[in-house]
């Protein structure tokens, strides 16, 4: 959710910053991206001043086409199902986490995520003490790595370890300054693989990859980031299929975007198509290979959809849609989840 709708949100008793807190006191010693100091110990809020400074170019993306309808139903609509034959995303158990009002942190795992109702279940408390007014963001990058923004811009890295059941050496330290929420980003997805998508302050789309997903170092592909596009709002919803797909919530409906590696030369992109109406959703995660889970507001019900189609973008969706796979605690802050569970076969 975008930061300016932040304080909205936690008003309605669900915020945006899903925190995460580990048992830990190690101080973070890693360089921040960006030239941001970054320096923090674990469960306060990093001390260090932005200073990173915007690349100066990039290629403009096609501006998208909004379109104010009303939802037409009290669910979204998604396009008809057509019966046609798709290929069936491979997915892993996805692991996620939830936070509460009061701080605690709890572990949460999808065990089948192709599979029928109520799948997502609690695994207990991880961690306690950190709260929606020291990070504004949260994301499960896989493999039980978390990470964390601070209201100073310091990117934090954390991993639990499942089977130790505890965090690893290291959790806490910051690999990334520069990101200060609503004065110098309006909004952060990861899209898999340590790849982070940021709708700038100037409106500008930008990816990093962070190249030390598993081990925490603070080592990037591009430091700087790529400028892949411009002209978002930052009130949007985006939620990065990993493979180039984009899904981008915006005013009630759900549009279709697909952009090149900007790894591999310039970014050209296809797109907008608009391929669901109706959905306003408080949060919206990618899980990969199409694999969308939304979470509504007040409630609590996270539900998932499958597009069939997410690299052409047709307006297809498996039948199994709409299937409510948790509902969050009353306190809950919302989920974050595997953003790579899931994937094509190739």
């Amino acid at each position: 959710m975008p930061f300016s709708q932040h304080r909205r949100a936690r008003d309605r008793s669900r915020g945006i910053a899903v925190g995460v807190a580990v048992a830990a006191s190690a101080a973070v010693v890693a360089t921040a991206v960006l030239a941001g100091p970054g320096a923090a110990a674990v469960h306060r809020v990093a001390s260090g001043t932005a200073t990173g400074s915007a690349p100066s170019a990039g290629p403009r993306y096609p501006q998208p086409r909004l379109v104010s309808g009303r939802a037409s139903a009290p669910r979204p609509l998604v396009g008809q199902w057509l019966g046609m034959a798709s290929v069936d995303p491979v997915c892993r158990i996805a692991g996620g986490f939830t936070r509460t009002g009061d701080g605690g942190l709890y572990r949460l795992q999808d065990g089948d995520v192709l599979g029928g109702t109520g799948t997502i279940t609690d695994l207990g408390q991880v961690g306690s003490g950190w709260t929606g007014s020291s990070f504004a963001w949260i994301g499960a990058g896989g493999d039980g790595v978390l990470y964390a923004l601070t209201w100073t811009g310091s990117l934090l890295w954390y991993r639990y370890d499942a089977q130790a059941q505890s965090w690893v050496s290291g959790s806490g330290k910051a690999i990334g300054g520069g990101f200060v929420p609503r004065t110098k980003i309006a909004n952060i997805a990861l899209g898999g693989d340590g790849s982070f998508y940021v709708v700038r302050a100037n409106g500008q789309l930008v990816i990093y990859r962070h190249t030390g997903r598993l081990t925490g170092a603070a080592g990037w592909v591009n430091p700087a980031g790529w400028v892949i596009g411009s002209g978002w709002t930052g009130d949007e919803i985006i939620a990065p299929n990993g493979d180039g797909t984009l899904y981008r919530q915006y005013r009630g409906q759900l549009l279709w975007y697909r952009h090149t590696d900007p790894a591999l030369g310039a970014v050209s992109w296809s797109g907008p198509q608009v391929i669901g109406t109706g959905w306003r959703f408080y949060d919206l995660l990618p899980a990969g290979g199409g694999v969308l889970y939304g979470t509504q507001g007040g409630t609590g019900a996270v539900y998932e959809y499958r597009h069939t189609d997410p690299s052409g973008g047709a307006n297809q969706w498996a039948a199994s849609d709409g299937t409510q796979k948790y509902t969050a605690r009353p306190d809950s802050f919302g989920i974050t989840i595997d953003p790579m569970a899931c994937a094509l076969p190739s």
